[in-house]
């Protein structure tokens, strides 16, 4: 007969193992995620790149396997973990909260006395004449185009918005129109970037730029390193030509507005160089769904409003288009001339 020492004391069942590996798996997962996204290795630019809110669906498949009545402190700390991953990493989750009306009554009465001004970008979706016209509906003061229509369409955009107001830049590719006078500073066909100095119809003074980074990386084979690896070069190359278009302001007390389609995500490390003197309107200000691209299945949030400290963000959206492959950044400002004198 067997005896009694030969058995395991309170041996767990094979259903508690498989709960609680799954927890383990769960909570590994969001450290390792944290950590990812807070470093931004360079070697890992395909899992940053992913947006924070896709993680949550393994979350919820392992953590909800993990949970168990014998184990509720350990399902309850997992479960805290990611709640604290979704409210630092997951933009969405902070933007969908926020309940502004738009425009918000501040900013009306900003733009009222002259110091609140709209800002649009939109990516045209190769030169679209159709849906660079689209952003009249929004009343801008200063429209950011990508992918932009022919100085002929421009001259006619920038007409039907503001009369003999406005004046308007082109540079190939990336444009500027605006509700009073351009003095230009960047124009290259062959570059990613245009810039002007915009002095307004409402008496403020600016520098504008409107920028399309190189196009992103659209491949799958994630098993092979040559995904990678073009995935690392791209982000060496964003930010390359990021601090080609900052270098300028190093030094500068200048106010800036700069929008356009960066072609990467926010978090992106990629976008260092913007940080260190401008901010990303949308993270200050934004509500709603804020990504743009693609138009019909918004999952990146690659088009982007960011402003010097001379501005204080109100409101950032992201709008639905008809014309265009992305949608429309909406960004309504508040100057703060006083940093200005």
């Amino acid at each position: 007969m067997e005896s009694s020492l030969d058995q395991p004391d309170n041996p767990k069942p094979p259903s508690t193992r498989r709960r609680n590996i799954a927890l383990i798996i769960s909570a590994v997962l969001c450290i390792f995620l944290a950590a990812f996204y807070s470093w931004q290795p360079d070697w890992l630019v395909p899992v940053t790149l992913v947006p924070a809110w896709c993680w949550l669906a393994p979350a919820l498949v392992f953590t909800g396997l993990g949970l168990n009545r014998k184990s509720k402190l350990w399902s309850l700390a997992v479960i805290a973990i990611w709640i604290c991953f979704t409210g630092i990493y997951v933009e969405e989750a902070r933007s969908l909260l926020r309940i502004k009306n738009k425009p918000s009554a501040e900013w009306v009465t900003a733009r009222n006395r002259g110091d609140g001004i709209r800002v649009v970008s939109l990516n045209c979706a190769a030169a679209n004449w159709k849906a660079a016209f689209e952003v009249t509906k929004w009343k801008p003061d200063i429209v950011l185009l990508q992918e932009s229509p022919s100085r002929k369409k421009l001259s006619q955009l920038s007409q039907t918005l503001f009369g003999n107001e406005g004046s308007f830049l082109w540079g190939g590719d990336t444009s500027i129109i605006v509700r009073g006078k351009l003095h230009p500073r960047r124009i290259d066909a062959s570059s990613h970037f245009v810039h002007a100095t915009a002095e307004l119809a409402n008496g403020l003074t600016t520098d504008v730029i409107s920028v399309r980074l190189d196009a992103p990386i659209f491949r799958l084979d994630f098993f092979m390193p040559g995904f990678w690896i073009d995935h690392r070069a791209k982000r060496l190359k964003h930010r390359q030509q990021l601090l080609e278009i900052i270098e300028p302001f190093k030094d500068s007390r200048a106010s800036l507005i700069l929008g356009g389609d960066l072609n990467t995500v926010p978090r992106d490390s990629a976008l260092d160089p913007l940080r260190k003197k401008l901010r990303d309107t949308f993270h200050v200000a934004g509500h709603g769904w804020g990504n743009t691209g693609t138009n019909d299945y918004p999952l990146f949030r690659v088009d982007q409003i960011w402003a010097s400290q001379h501005f204080q963000a109100e409101s950032t959206t992201a709008q639905k288009t008809t014309h265009s492959d992305h949608r429309m950044v909406v960004g309504d400002l508040v100057s703060a001339r006083q940093l200005d004198q």
